[in-house]
């Protein structure tokens, strides 16, 4: 038996100013009555509301992001209602626009929780026109705002009597113009194959660009809705949309089939941003019309999602670099490779062991305790000791969605908890890692019990996480009574009413991590494909970019032509897997180039390559990086006139270090001018300008410099430091 491990629902005490942001703080909430606003803050955010234009809403402002406002226009819902009858008589005649909104209610009901751990909003107000009249449907919107998101529970009430409507858009906003990179995972279901990867169709399936104003973007339209869509400038800052666990909400609740839905994101030009809108359902043609022109809809919907934002701690961050170690036949990682691990900068040393990878039967079987004979675990604590005598962090392997089959627990609960992709009760299979589960279920409490049990037998520093994603499951043992579904012939239920997802277990498991393990201990987060802010809001380090893409041979993408992934919204320390992006045959000098890039763009490989411990060790000079600003290739302070060569900058108050990379395999002679007040700490002047050479710092013309621009020879494949004072 075990005993399941609490699920804390509020943060511990904690100094605020003292504690990082992963670690949730206050939030108030302050009420200003003339100028009609509700503002839910922590010191890393803000939301506002309107009160009167129906309580939404209206401002979601970082404190150290670079928009003012991450919404262009407020966030709304709206209902469409058909024409009076006789309307639709003549089928070549437009249908006149009925369109309702709830920011057309200017005095709307808004209640909301006093400041503390996690305050909650309730707002009820009217769908209404532009001119106040009335639709007949009203909207109750509860906010639960938790660390770095809310979760919002909307329901649409349409009263006894059907009325006749041809959309509802559960939500509509304009984001700000720089949100211009995009991600979504799509609504549609994966395929139950033999391929042991075949859920990676449901993850990301691409990201893309939308540039208002600037660019020929194609809008992104599909009558499938995401269940997750991000949009962000890249590295900077962003704000994601997510669904709940429950999708028979969107697929099936307003019509009875899926497909009648529609999500839009599209540039817009007045105002100038990113139009976003999600339609649980659009009759958009006459030949999707049913009979009378629109849907008669009555009674109340629900639909349950989440707001999220990165936290943003406002400085550079120290390259992550991670190393991990196995039992790989009783010869474990030894003192010394130890100890010159922590002079080349790595900062954690994971345990990996999750697969017989040395072929010896020696692994970590996922749920399975103890995972090593005595000995061998006897040897474990003598290497967890060790690493940390040498001052870096180790945390052992967990998967969220895998248990081994030779668990006793599997044995008795696999049916009960495992993952269903389909309506045959096919569990996904997989001997060598383990069966898959849904964190909505038993496996939730089983889980965080196996972590407790680890870290209380053991001087672990946290957790490392793998298949840190949500995941779509059909098990009807998973849910219980839902909305008035979809029945077969037989009367049984059918596979739309039992879809769901476990994100909202996700959620709670990740929070409730960051409370075992404390504010000073470590959570490492490997996004399989789903990176997202509400999760890793919550963690130390970050690992990303598996899986799906295109093996680099050739050459490595410019900055500007990396996917989002790569360092996402900059909020945490990030790697980027090599392995699964570098082709196996590529030359020697792709995995440099794969080095520099990351050096240029504030993330770092993982594992950590010999070729970035070489590379990293140039920032050694700048001490802790975390008392610095970070600004990558877009920064307005350098220019170099050499296409081949890119900058990047580290400043701060009276001092900045700038990063030149040549990545061109030839020598590069390029004109350096550097415009100290463009920095984003200012420099009024350049005093002393120096080259690190050879270990040595050479003078520059710290005039020139500033004026005209210098000419520097760099070396190809290279990086080169400079310091201004």
């Amino acid at each position: 038996m075990y005993v399941a491990a609490a699920l804390l629902t509020a943060p511990a005490t904690a100094q605020q100013g003292t504690t990082r942001g992963w670690w949730p703080q206050e939030c108030t909430v302050q009420r200003d009555a003339a100028a009609g606003k509700l503002t839910v803050a922590t010191r890393y955010y803000a939301f506002e509301h309107d009160l009167k234009r129906g309580g939404a809403i209206a401002r979601i402002q970082l404190t150290h992001g670079r928009a003012s406002n991450l919404l262009v226009r407020p966030i709304e819902s709206t209902v469409q209602l058909a024409s009076e009858p006789g309307r639709l008589a003549n089928e070549r005649e437009a249908p006149r626009k009925l369109t309702f909104s709830d920011l057309n209610d200017p005095s709307p009901s808004v209640t909301a929780q006093p400041s503390g751990a996690f305050p909650k909003v309730v707002v009820e107000a009217s769908l209404r026109d532009e001119k106040g009249q009335e639709s007949g449907v009203k909207s109750r919107t509860t906010y639960d705002y938790r660390w770095g998101y809310v979760r919002i529970h909307k329901e649409l009430l349409f009263g006894d009597k059907p009325i006749r409507t041809r959309h509802v858009r559960a939500l509509s906003t304009v984001l700000d113009p720089s949100l211009s990179d995009y991600g979504y995972r799509p609504g549609i279901r994966e395929l139950m194959d033999s391929d042991l990867f075949s859920w990676r169709h449901g993850q990301i399936r691409e990201w893309g660009k939308i540039r208002p104003g600037t660019h020929f973007d194609l809008p992104l339209r599909t009558r499938q809705l995401p269940r997750y869509v991000v949009f962000a400038n890249q590295g900077i800052e962003g704000i994601e949309w997510f669904m709940s666990d429950d999708l028979y909400q969107w697929d099936y609740q307003m019509t009875g089939r899926p497909g009648a839905g529609q999500f839009e994101a599209a540039p817009s030009t007045n105002p100038l941003g990113i139009e976003l809108s999600i339609y649980p359902m659009i009759l958009s043609s006459r030949y999707e019309l049913p009979k009378g022109g629109a849907a008669p809809l009555k009674g109340n919907y629900a639909f349950d999602y989440y707001i999220g934002v990165p936290i943003l701690e406002g400085h550079a961050y120290n390259p992550w670099l991670n190393k991990s170690y196995a039992v790989n036949r009783g010869q474990w990682v030894s003192e010394d490779q130890i100890r010159r691990n922590a002079e080349d900068g790595i900062a954690t040393m994971h345990l990996h062991n999750d697969g017989d990878h040395h072929r010896d039967g020696m692994f970590w079987r996922d749920g399975s305790y103890p995972p090593y004979p005595p000995g061998e675990m006897k040897k474990m604590d003598g290497v967890i000791a060790t690493i940390q005598k040498y001052g870096m962090k180790t945390a052992p392997y967990f998967s969220h969605h895998e248990l081994h089959q030779s668990t006793e627990e599997f044995k008795k609960h696999g049916e009960e908890w495992g993952r269903v992709v389909d309506d045959q009760a096919n569990l996904r299979p997989n001997f060598y890692y383990g069966a898959h589960m849904c964190l909505k279920s038993g496996w939730f409490d089983f889980m965080k019990f196996s972590i407790d049990r680890v870290l209380k037998n053991h001087k672990f520093d946290g957790v490392y996480y793998d298949w840190n994603l949500a995941m779509f499951c059909n098990n009807p043992r998973h849910v219980g009574k839902t909305c008035n579904g979809v029945h077969g012939d037989n009367g049984e239920v059918a596979i739309s009413e039992t879809a769901h997802w476990d994100m909202d277990e996700l959620l709670g498991l990740v929070e409730w991590t960051r409370q075992r393990v404390g504010p000073d201990g470590v959570v490492i987060l490997h996004n399989t494909l789903a990176p997202m802010f509400a999760t890793e809001n919550f963690a130390n380090y970050v690992v990303g970019m598996e899986f799906s893409y295109g093996r680099l041979s050739t050459g490595v993408p410019r900055p500007n032509e990396l996917p989002l992934e790569w360092n996402f919204a900059g909020a945490r320390p990030r790697a980027v897997i090599g392995y699964g992006t570098i082709a196996r045959e590529a030359p020697p000098r792709l995995h440099k180039l794969h080095a520099i890039t990351t050096l240029m763009t504030s993330v770092a490989p993982w594992p950590a390559s010999d070729e970035a411990i070489d590379l990293y060790k140039m920032l050694r000079p700048l001490g802790n990086l975390e008392q610095y600003q970070f600004e990558d290739y877009r920064n307005e302070a350098i220019r170099a006139d050499s296409r081949d060569v890119i900058s990047a900058v580290y400043s701060k108050p009276g001092e900045a270090y700038v990063l030149l990379a040549n990545v061109s395999a030839e020598t590069a002679m390029t004109r350096c001018l550097i415009r100290g007040q463009k920095l984003r700490d200012p420099l009024a002047g350049i005093r002393q300008a120096e080259m690190l050479r050879d270990g040595k710092w050479v003078a520059l013309d710290s005039a020139q410099l500033g004026s005209v621009g210098q000419e520097l020879h760099l070396a190809g494949d290279s990086v080169t430091l400079l310091r201004l004072k």
